[in-house]
């Protein structure tokens, strides 16, 4: 449609006397109280004239004939791609809610699939059954815009509650209760899951121009805890409240940046962090998907830090190999502080010791630590089996296993990190700070969404998921089904 002079002026002049007022008000004010109240005023009145001129755009598009036959014309082949057939019926009349909060209605357009077979008595599916075409073409689902959807969803996994949110965007000018806060939150979450599980099914090559190309980059793994809940049976409890159980899991966090030359982050690259509930492969597979889209497979170097947890190093060479990468280009590195609360809690197992002798061990143990002189620590451990008859097989191991990864003075004049320090603040900050608390509880699919939207808000790639969520958008038809004979 053709935007003309006359189209703006006729949206400004329904406000024109209300602007004109509050402008005089903002400039008579002498207070900040007075001022601050003109100001909120003409905003208020800005958004109702942007909700003004969206309603306008979105009925004249709606009137377009051009523009109803090709919305109309997409919805058909998205239906007939899944094996449904749609019908057009009469237009309707449906409320949006825009960008700013308020509630416009305009008349479109309304599709329906038909029934698969049967008579009239249908059954919707998961999502109903109909769209309005040239709305759905615009990303509007759930009567509200993409705008809003993505605003709402911002506050909710930034802030530390829903109430939160919901009094920061109130004060924006958006008024929403909180089960529609949840449910455009959620929308949100579904979009971006669907968009990277598919983007990893794609990504099976290395992008070569990725911002980590060229680059030093570290990956960093770590687990959280989050409280999941699940319905069972039974009848609901009193106050109709539905019964369910509860279970911790361990959502698994990743975080991957870049080094400078000085051998600290480069903070002008954002960091990338992401999540997952699903299994120890899952969380491999997700940082592959990262490191190949951001060219790490052309990494000078790529460092993988963790604890010393057995599934993340029996994973570490499938994803060197993944990345294609040789291994003098692939270091693998156990945290150094977990290595040294290890000695640590060994010397406070030792009954016999003096709290003077306990102190001077591991001193010097940390200083073989990081010289990288990790034989002499095995060699300690034997002798300490040996004079007192013990099973130190678990600690021994623990060394010989990880003797390679132990190499903190190597690391050094690598410029490599020697903690995982990063992680452990992802996992707080991600996490900790939202997802975990006192009567916090999730079902398994929502926590995985808002984990992965408040990780690209911490990481400061909000635009990103952004992009992404706005290629998913769009109705996904499923077809009424004739209910059966009783």
């Amino acid at each position: 449609m053709d935007v003309t002079p006359e189209f703006i002026d006729a949206a400004v002049a329904a406000f024109r006397a209300q602007l004109v007022a509050a402008v005089d008000q903002m400039g008579e004010a002498r207070a900040p109280a007075a001022f601050c109240a003109s100001e909120r005023t003409v905003h208020s009145l800005a958004l109702e004239i942007a909700a003004d001129l969206t309603q306008r755009v979105l009925q004249a598009v709606s009137d377009d004939k051009e523009r109803r036959r090709e919305a109309m014309a997409r919805v058909r082949e998205l239906a007939a791609s899944r094996g449904i057939e749609v019908r057009q019926e009469r237009s309707r009349k449906t409320k949006v809610r825009t960008a700013g909060g308020q509630v416009i209605e305009v008349t479109t357009p309304y599709m329906t699939a038909k029934p698969r077979a049967g008579p009239s008595l249908k059954k919707r599916g998961a999502q109903g059954t109909g769209v309005y075409p040239v709305l759905d073409q615009l990303g509007i689902a759930g009567r509200c815009t993409p705008a809003l959807r993505l605003r709402v969803s911002h506050a909710v996994c930034e802030a530390n509650s829903v109430s939160s949110a919901r009094e920061l965007l109130a004060a924006g000018g958006v008024a929403l209760g909180h089960k529609t806060a949840l449910r455009l939150t959620y929308m949100v979450c579904d979009d971006a899951l669907r968009a990277r599980k598919q983007a990893m099914k794609d990504q099976q090559h290395g992008n070569d121009d990725g911002e980590f190309a060229g680059r030093r980059v570290v990956v960093t793994v770590d687990g959280g805890r989050i409280n999941i809940r699940r319905r069972v049976g039974g009848r609901p409890k009193k106050g109709g409240r539905k019964r369910f159980e509860t279970e911790w899991r361990e959502p698994k966090i990743l975080t991957l940046y870049v080094l400078g030359p000085d051998g600290k982050r480069d903070r002008t690259v954002p960091s990338v962090i992401d999540g997952t509930l699903g299994n120890a492969d899952a969380v491999f597979e997700l940082i592959r998907y990262h490191l190949l889209r951001l060219g790490a497979h052309k990494a000078s170097d790529v460092a993988v830090v963790g604890d010393g947890a057995l599934w993340i190093w029996e994973r570490a060479d499938a994803l060197r190999k993944a990345l294609g990468l040789p291994s003098e280009r692939f270091q693998e590195i156990v945290d150094y502080f977990h290595a040294v609360e290890r000695l640590g809690d060994f010397a406070k197992s030792r009954d016999k010791w003096t709290e003077e002798y306990r102190r001077l061990w591991v001193a010097t143990q940390k200083k073989r630590l990081k010289a990288g002189l990790i034989e002499e620590i095995e060699s300690v451990f034997k002798v300490i089996a040996k004079q007192n008859s013990e099973n130190l097989k678990t600690q021994t191991a623990y060394w010989e296993r990880n003797r390679e990864r132990l190499r903190f003075a190597a690391f050094r004049q690598r410029g490599l990190p020697n903690g995982s320090g990063a992680v452990e603040s992802s996992v707080r900050r991600v996490v900790n700070l939202r997802l975990k608390g006192a009567s916090i509880t999730w079902t398994e699919e929502h926590a995985e969404g808002v984990l992965h939207l408040r990780a690209h808000a911490k990481s400061g790639r909000w635009a990103e998921l952004e992009d992404t969520v706005l290629s998913t958008t769009g109705w996904r038809p499923t077809a009424r089904r004739p209910r059966k004979a009783a």
